[in-house]
């Protein structure tokens, strides 16, 4: 390393190509191959398999489809645990894969096993198994006004199409729209007049409307292609369609028995925007797509079309993920900046202004390698990336800061500029490395978080190791080749400027203070070294008495506002859809008046918009519901999701969490509601607390379940208590009489018929355009909605003859579960409870739940029921055992880093008793914020993320004591003695110690004071780093030289003890200039 120290500081060509190189390669890829995001991606490890059975129960689907997908995979290796979900028409298996296992192969795996299922009932469709995905939406455009449904679907359409062929915008898809279905319905009646059945009636569809190749011709000039093409694709095609010819020769047509309704699926789903009838039109960002020029192209559009529409026809846009990417990544370059600037302006006050610039040159040289890479790590630049940016505004100094403030040193001791650039940057190389090394292990840990946060938290190590690497090739080979131009450095100006006299003013009053008030106090502390080692210890014992005496709280998770407030509702199985829209009308009343009012109050607009669905749940993430909940086409299901301007832009206290407040204090009570809930946090209507618990009896684990909720409704503070279990709704079961066994009527065939006439056989299936439509055959659906036309409904035998309902088969009433939730193969209940994190205790309600509440519960009322935390909660506990373990690896790795350079067993403990101290900063730090600035509503309180932050300040903190401890060896080795070495290192070290600590805690001050909701992840650490450096700089100037001694003093009294000579223990290498630190004196 030295050799090449000295050839780069020698080649000052090299060097400045080398920068020009990483400089070029960072703007290159920023400008052309970075992908701009809001938040990083969240791969998914998990593979669902799906089959749709139409017209099937959730019983009948749990026994035909959901049990023997499970029985089929359950022994894949790799599952982390198989999910299941039975719903009415359809029925799911989501596999999540544990890390480690590769994707592809295991989806190759799933697909041969389901291959082999032959017992899947006829009329379930093919299964489609796949990875799970995510789309990347950028901006929702909304279609409103009073069309028809066709109409306004037929426009949005046209939208779509237009939008998809924009320049750079590749893929569009329409929302909260009915898909379209081609409908024949036929009459008891008509059956009965004419002699039919409604599967004569389909062959004959599926007979006469076809679309296929009838081979070729070879003729003298060539081949023919022969083909039929009698395809029916519109209401006329079918209603041309021969269904009977008599024997007279007279046609009977389909338009003459059956109305043939060219619309759309029956399954309900209506959408308003701000009390408008809408339909949206999601658009999507692809590959290397620019998010921010997707969403001005869309804008454009929108405002070019507007022009051209009917008059009442509003096309706008709404929920703009690229406005909010623009405004925040800006707020955040604000802060780097800042940062940027604050770091400038310290090295320029304690450093000479020359020596300064070059030190901070050494940030854009490492952000820029930096964005080099970062496509091919498969990251983007989004609020988190940039964050880590940010944080690393002040550490990525710290090696130039040593470097530079070392070679300035041997300019002024006279040394020749290129010499005292070689001599300077090698002499702090190996403290300096290694200290680079350890901030990079006390990053690294963060990479093993899993689960969605841990998506999240991977972010910041792989921005920062890299940022790290490239500071040590700016510090080591390119900042030597450029000071060695400063010869001025060491020379004393005679005449100084304002602005010099300014500077010199702050860097020779350092060196006053340095000798006037640390000198001394350091020599006092090393001469009652004792004394001072109780002081220091009976600090900390204070501080750590402090925080567990509850003064600080500690949140394993916290709350993040969004911008959008989500409310959804699920009325019970079985509702009727205008019973839901009913119910979704009244909540938007609400919104709507809360807009208007909030507006008002503020003088600004402050809500936005209100979107408002009924029968599903398009814009949400589907309810609570493992797998997702209803999108689409559930008359139960409702949602409606309120706007807010960015907070970025937002010059009101008023969010996300007061309107949700506001919201469940105007709206009315639904009793009959399955769930109600409203959220403002990111990442939709997660519960806080989850509990799953199972039982081979599901009427137990009912009662257990109201046991639960009832124990949760005792917490103050708890809301939207609910399971998973849904109330059951009526179903009727069609019983054969002994008469149908005569008749030749089986079950199959029964259950066929009226299958058919109540639900409907799909006759075909064709494409038409981009929409792929079903033809169904069926009742009218005057028919359909009366149980009285199941008794009057006629049932074709064997032999064509027709028979009464009544007389092969009887109506019992019933009841069916309308879905069925399993995990591991077993049927389980989830109960949920959701709380503002930010206000509540959730840690000590959960231990007193999972440890005393549950545990007594199976004890006495229900043996044999089992138990275990879900969701957000059992992803937090993971995170932290996790973070646990992370600290363990950093304490040792880091031991480790430091013991190989020292060649000490000992001397690495000196050096991280920093740390402990750098936790008490940090804790203090968040005390200080809380309560001097009101960080979190003034309650000072630790966090995941803080902890996080401990974490990493646990590798930064011990930089300082490591450059320390390398001088005092460095100075014992040439023969200076121990008491004067710890001296020396204490006022030639001070400067770089204190500045380093400073840029790292300015470089860290905007994000600290950053309001932003996304900036809320990372603001706890960034309060643990700067605070946490701080104190420990503090301690560690004093803390570690008396340490030294005190090491010193006791391994002369142990060598003294047992006569041993000090000598015979020294390494063999003492020529190397790190070997053995701590000479005897």
């Amino acid at each position: 390393m030295h050799s090449m120290i000295a050839w780069f500081a020698r080649n000052g060509v090299a060097a400045n190509l080398l920068m020009v190189a990483i400089l070029a390669g960072g703007i290159w890829s920023i400008s052309s191959r970075i992908v701009l995001q809001e938040f990083p991606e969240f791969p998914s490890r998990s593979i669902s398999v799906s089959v749709s059975y139409r017209g099937s129960t959730p019983g009948e689907i749990e026994k035909a489809i959901v049990t023997r997908l499970e029985e089929t995979l359950y022994d894949i290796e790799g599952v982390k645990e198989m999910e299941a979900r039975a719903n009415s028409s359809s029925g799911s298996v989501t596999l999540e894969i544990e890390d480690g296992y590769n994707l592809s192969e295991k989806l190759d795996e799933v697909t041969n096993r389901v291959s082999t299922i032959r017992t899947f009932p006829p009329e379930a469709e093919r299964p489609q198994i796949s990875l799970r995905t995510r789309s990347e939406r950028v901006v929702t455009m909304v279609l409103s006004g009073n069309l028809s449904e066709k109409e306004l679907t037929r426009l949005g359409e046209q939208i779509r199409d237009e939008v998809s062929n924009i320049p750079g915008i590749t893929l569009a898809a329409l929302k909260a729209v009915r898909p379209y279905e081609i409908a024949i319905e036929v009459s008891e009646a008509i059956l009965r007049q004419y002699g039919l059945s409604f599967n004569q009636i389909t062959q004959a569809i599926r007979s006469s409307s076809v679309d296929l190749s009838a081979g070729s011709v070879k003729t003298e000039t060539g081949r023919i292609l022969l083909r039929t093409n009698e395809q029916a694709y519109n209401h006329e095609d079918y209603s041309n369609v021969t269904i009977l010819t008599r024997a007279d020769g007279t046609k009977i047509k389909l338009g003459d028995i059956a109305a043939v309704i060219d619309g759309f699926d029956e399954t309900p789903i209506e959408a308003n925007f701000n009390g408008k009838r809408a339909i949206a039109i999601d658009v999507y960002r692809t590959g290397l797509q620019n998010i921010i020029e997707i969403g001005d192209s869309v804008k454009e559009y929108i405002a070019n079309k507007q022009g051209l529409l009917p008059g009442g026809i509003e096309l706008s846009y709404w929920d703009d993920d690229s406005e909010r990417i623009k405004v925040r990544l800006a707020t955040l370059q604000d802060s780097a900046i800042m940062g940027f600037a604050l770091v400038v302006i310290i090295l320029s006050l304690f450093l000479r202004p020359t020596l300064a610039f070059w030190v901070a040159w050494g940030i854009p040289i490492a952000f820029s390698g930096t964005f080099l890479i970062l496509p091919f790590m498969g990251l983007s630049l989004n609020v988190i990336t940039l964050m880590a940016f940010i944080t690393t505004l002040g550490i990525v100094v710290d090696d130039a800061i040593v470097t530079g403030e070392n070679v300035f040193q041997h300019m002024q001791r006279g040394e020749e500029p290129l010499d005292a650039s070689i001599n300077g940057t090698n002499e702090v190389a190996v403290p300096v490395i290694f200290g680079v090394i350890t901030t990079m292990v006390a990053f690294f840990p963060l990479v093993m978080q899993s689960g969605i946060g841990g998506s999240i938290y991977k972010n910041i190590p792989m921005v920062v190791i890299p940022v790290l690497f490239f500071s040590i090739i700016e510090s080591k080979l390119v900042l030597p080749a450029h000071l060695k131009h400063c010869s001025h450095l060491a020379k004393t100006q005679t005449k100084q400027n304002i602005f010099t006299r300014f500077q010199r003013f702050f860097a020779d009053g350092l060196e006053r203070s340095i000798l006037k008030y640390y000198r001394p106090l350091l020599n006092w502390a090393l001469i009652n070294r004792y004394v001072s080692t109780a002081i220091f210890i009976g600090l900390l014992v204070v501080f750590v008495a402090l925080v567990f005496g509850d003064r600080i709280g500690y949140r394993r998770r916290t709350s993040t506002p969004r911008d959008t407030t989500t409310i959804t509702l699920m009325m019970p199985a079985g509702t009727n859809f205008e019973v839901t829209k009913q119910k979704v009308d009244l909540i938007e009343a609400v919104a709507l008046n809360l807009k208007k009012d909030v507006n008002e109050r503020f003088g600004m607009e402050v809500v936005k918009n209100v979107f408002a669905t009924a029968g599903g749940q398009p814009f949400g993430d589907g309810g609570r519901r493992r797998g997702g909940g209803p999108s689409a086409g559930v008359a139960e299901a409702g949602e409606i999701l309120i706007e807010l301007t960015p907070s970025e832009t937002r010059s009101v206290n008023y969010g996300s969490r007061d309107l949700v407040r506001e919201m469940r204090e105007l709206t009315p009570p639904i009793p009959e509601a399955e769930q109600l809930n409203f959220s403002f946090e990111r990442g939709g209507r997660g519960a806080v607390m989850t509990f799953e618990i199972s039982h081979p009896d599901v009427e137990t684990i009912k009662e257990a379940s109201a046991d639960l909720q009832r124990k949760l409704a005792s917490f103050e503070g708890l809301y939207d208590i609910e399971d998973s279990y849904e109330r059951a709704n009526d179903e009727f079961e069609l019983d054969l009489k002994p008469e149908a066994e005569y008749l030749g009527v089986t079950a199959s065939n029964l259950a066929q018929q009226v299958r058919t006439a109540f639900f409907g056989s799909e006759a075909q299936r064709i494409q038409r355009g981009r929409d792929e439509i079903r033809v169904m055959v069926r009742y009218p659906e005057n028919e359909r909605r009366s149980l009285a036309s199941l008794h009057t409904m006629m049932i074709r035998t064997a032999n064509g003859t027709e028979v009464p309902f009544e007389t092969v088969a009887e109506v019992v009433p019933g009841k069916s579960l309308p879905s069925i939730q399993r995990v591991d193969r077993k049927r389980i209940i989830q109960v949920r409870a959701d709380g503002d994190t930010q206000e509540l205790d959730l840690e000590s309600m959960e231990e007193e739940i999972l440890n005393d509440y549950l545990p007594e519960l199976v004890a006495t009322k229900y043996p044999g029921m089992t138990f275990e935390v879900r969701g957000r909660a059992a992803e937090a506990r993971d995170n932290q055992n996790e973070m646990i373990m992370g600290i363990y690896i950093i304490l040792a790795v880091v031991y480790a880093l430091l013991a190989i350079p020292f060649r000490s067993y000992f001397q690495p403990i000196i050096v991280m008793s920093a740390i402990p101290f750098g936790v008490v900063g940090a804790i203090l730090g968040h005390f200080f914020m809380a309560k001097l600035f009101g960080f979190n509503n003034g309650t000072p309180i630790i966090t995941q993320q803080s902890i996080f932050g401990m974490m990493a300040l646990s590798g930064v903190v011990v930089n300082d004591s490591l450059v320390m401890v390398h001088f005092m060896n460095r100075k014992v080795k040439e023969g200076m003695s121990l008491n004067e070495a710890v001296r020396l290192a204490g006022v030639r070290r001070f400067r770089p110690i204190l500045l380093t600590s400073l840029t790292t805690f300015f470089g860290l001050a905007p994000l600290m004071f950053e309001d932003s909701p996304q900036a809320a992840v990372l603001v706890p650490m960034a309060i643990s780093l700067a605070w946490g450096i701080v104190f420990a700089t503090a301690i560690t100037l004093i803390l570690v030289p008396v340490l030294v001694l005190v090491y010193n003093d006791l391994t002369q009294s142990f060598y003294k003890l047992y006569n041993i000579d000090p000598n015979a223990h020294r390494l063999e290498d003492e020529e190397d200039e790190d070997d053995e630190i701590l000479s005897p004196a």
